[in-house]
């Protein structure tokens, strides 16, 4: 369990649903002393924002409850705040300024209960926060998959609102608009979702989010998690376990998956049991699946590792909210992401963030107007500097469209072409990738291996290339190291492909599953979820649980108004997406930043598609050109087959006046139906007139 010290990070009523913590621990003689890892609260105020907390143990032995000792002179909470029993949250807006001395009780029901004394400061006056936004009502209806389902979320605030969200259910969308949630879920879990909500201009303006869960039962059944908040540990020391689930089906045998537990833990597939020795300390966001024969359900969930068992130190983190293109970023108090529990003063930094927002290495400020939406890899890192302890959090930072939605509708650039995982004995595994992808590369601003950074990662597997480790130029490069773990990664900005391969590996990621993949190149940030078959084999384009979309190969020819042509191969892949001929929209769009160059919109050219099921994952198909332009201006054809990602598009008659010359950053644009997928790329003058994607 974790505190949000931090109140920034509004998750009004997430105590209304906060489910008991699992029960069952395993090992319960070597995995250390029971303990709070909670050292500080921050300053409140009476007028906001609204307050949450939670209660952080280690070591527990088995389903821990709180509970507050009002004896001894001790204070209770301060009016208007209160605490939740089961999962230690703590919640509510103070309304009466002073000073508490407040002594908290944990009982795992094994060992003798433990207590803090943790001093509250409420002031009148606060610090000119607000109340703030949030969710008056963040309690979601259970869902069945293959239902459809919709709920539309209680916003707190003024208005009007855009709403933002992320680690929703598969199948399951947000509208920005309304936070209407809805769609027929094709996944059972428990999910615990980020929704955040902009109260916008012109009255009080605010940011707000909250962690709120949502169960899906599979079609036919009540099979569930029954854990809900994972044990924490610490480096060094014994630690241990245990996911319980409820309701599977009769005679099935339960196996369990995981993905993202720190190293030195691993889970007995067959009993769910969590064992091992942590060796790295930081909060690990951590993927947890279960089959019965029958159905597999899933949940995402958080953990916490000490530096050590005399260590307090560890991140303030439940939930980031969602940041907009192009707005503000920003709000009063400011929002932070910090650490507590540390012997001296903090320094914090970050790798991966969107460009446009900036972290503060002091107070872990966030702030800015982030630029590109995205869904971005970034980690953070707080230093303590009373002592040599340093602890990361991996967590991906939203940057969504203006208008807001979920994760779900941000189009991610990058395409994996070829992917395995190779599991077995430790220290005996692989991981083999090939990959394109679109960013920015003009002179200044592409990749240069002497300044910048690459990093790829599966679960919590990562394989990091420092400036100054890869061989070649800002065009093409290579690095390699013999190991063990042995690694080698060719980044060839100048075709826009990556390749990396690791041998004699060891992985605590388990297959068939849908695994995060995350990749930094410089100053972009990917994160794609992949579907790996039991053989650890990924497919593209079925393979891709979010929408991915790269210009792979292009040439543009600039001979003047009426004159101007351009061919275009793309990669797209959607498990969303549907086609109608002659109904869907269909659309081109290119731009230069604001500078639109050219807009045709051919829905009436869509082709009849001829439709297929796919074997392997259920999913129907399209296949399907279009017919004939007569136009004389603006003649487009285009051509696509979902099942291999392979798309095709000329066009010509164009005017494209106004591209810069020598290097044009462009973005194309296509319209399918309701879907509007975006890429960006980097185009280059070869000789007067003519474009193409090679770098001179």
């Amino acid at each position: 369990m974790r505190l949000l010290a931090f109140p920034s990070f509004i998750l009004a009523g997430l105590v209304a649903l906060a489910p008991a913590p699992s029960a069952g621990q395993v090992c319960t003689d070597t995995n250390g002393t029971f303990r709070f890892l909670n050292t500080e609260f921050p300053d409140l105020s009476t007028n906001g924002p609204v307050f949450v907390g939670q209660l952080v143990v280690a070591n527990a032995d088995g389903t821990v409850s709180f509970s507050l000792d009002l004896g001894g002179g001790n204070d209770p909470l301060p009016d208007g705040l209160t605490l939740d029993p089961d999962s230690g949250l703590i919640t509510g807006l103070a309304t009466q300024s002073g000073n508490y001395d407040v002594e908290f009780v944990a009982d795992d029901g094994v060992q003798t209960p433990i207590s803090k004394s943790v001093s509250f400061s409420v002031s009148s006056a606060g610090g000119g926060g607000n109340g703030g936004s949030g969710l008056a009502d963040p309690v979601f209806p259970d869902g069945t998959v293959g239902t459809a389902y919709s709920h539309t979320v209680t916003p707190d605030g003024d208005g009007p609102f855009v709403f933002g969200g992320s680690e929703l259910p598969p199948g399951l969308t947000l509208n920005g608009a309304t936070g209407t949630v809805s769609g027929t879920p094709t996944a059972a879990g428990t999910y615990f979702m980020s929704l955040t909500v902009y109260d916008m201009p012109p009255n009080e303006e605010n940011i707000g989010t909250a962690v709120v869960p949502i169960r899906i039962f599979p079609a036919a059944s009540t099979f569930a998690f029954v854990t809900q908040f994972l044990n924490n540990g610490e480096v060094g020391t014994p630690f241990c376990d245990q996911y319980v689930v409820e309701n599977p089906a009769l005679g099935g045998v339960v196996t369990f998956g995981a993905t993202g537990l720190p190293a030195g833990l691993a889970l007995d597939a067959a009993t769910g049991a969590v064992t091992g020795t942590p060796t790295v300390d930081g909060t690990f966001l951590v993927t947890v699946t279960a089959n019965d024969g029958t159905d597999t359900i899933t949940t995402n969930l958080s953990m916490v590792i000490a530096p050590s068992s005399a260590s307090n130190f560890h991140w303030n983190f439940l939930g980031m909210p969602a940041a907009l293109v192009g707005v503000l970023y920003d709000r009063l108090p400011p929002i932070v992401l910090t650490a507590e529990g540390a012997a001296g003063a903090v320094t914090y930094s970050a790798t991966g963030l969107p460009s446009g927002i900036s972290y503060d290495a002091s107070s872990g400020e966030l702030a800015g107007t982030p630029t590109q939406q995205g869904e971005y890899p970034v980690t953070f890192t707080a230093s303590d500097g009373g002592n040599s302890n340093v602890i990361t959090l991996d967590v991906s930072f939203i940057v969504l469209p203006a208008t807001g939605g979920d994760v779900s509708q941000i189009i991610v650039n990058f395409w994996v072409s070829r992917a395995s995982l190779r599991l077995g004995t430790d220290g005996s595994e692989s991981w083999r990738v090939s990959a394109l992808y679109n960013a920015d590369r003009r002179t200044g601003n592409r990749f240069d291996p002497t300044t910048d950074l690459f990093r790829a990662a599966l679960g919590t597997r990562t394989l990091q290339v420092d400036p100054g480790e890869f061989v070649g130029d800002d065009q093409s490069m290579s690095f390699s190291s013999d190991g063990p773990p042995s690694e080698s990664v060719s980044l060839v900005p100048d075709r826009q492909t990556l390749s990396w391969s690791t041998g004699s590996d060891t992985f605590t990621e388990t297959v068939p599953g849908v695994l995060s993949q995350r990749v930094t190149i410089g100053d972009a940030g990917y994160r794609l979820l992949l579907r790996f078959d039991e053989k650890g084999g990924f497919r593209p384009a079925l393979g891709f649980e979010r929408p991915a979309f790269v210009l792979s190969q292009g040439s543009l020819s600039v001979d003047g108004p009426g004159l101007d042509s351009a061919k275009l191969t793309l990669l797209l892949g959607d498990p969303n997406f549907s086609y109608e001929g002659g109904v869907s929209t269909l659309r081109f769009r290119i731009l230069e930043g604001a500078t639109e160059l050219m807009d045709r919109n051919f829905t009436a050219l869509g082709g009849v598609a001829k439709l297929g099921l796919d074997a392997n994952t259920g999913r129907t198909t399209y296949a399907f050109r279009t017919i004939s332009d007569t136009e004389l201006t603006n003649r487009v054809s285009m051509g696509y087959s979902s099942s291999k990602g392979a798309m095709k598009v000329t066009l010509s008659a164009l005017d494209l006046t106004g591209i810069s010359a020598g290097e044009a950053h462009l973005t194309f644009e296509v319209t399918i139906g309701t879907r509007v997928y975006a890429t960006h790329v980097t185009f280059f003058e070869a000789s007067p007139g003519s474009y193409t994607i090679g770098i001179p």
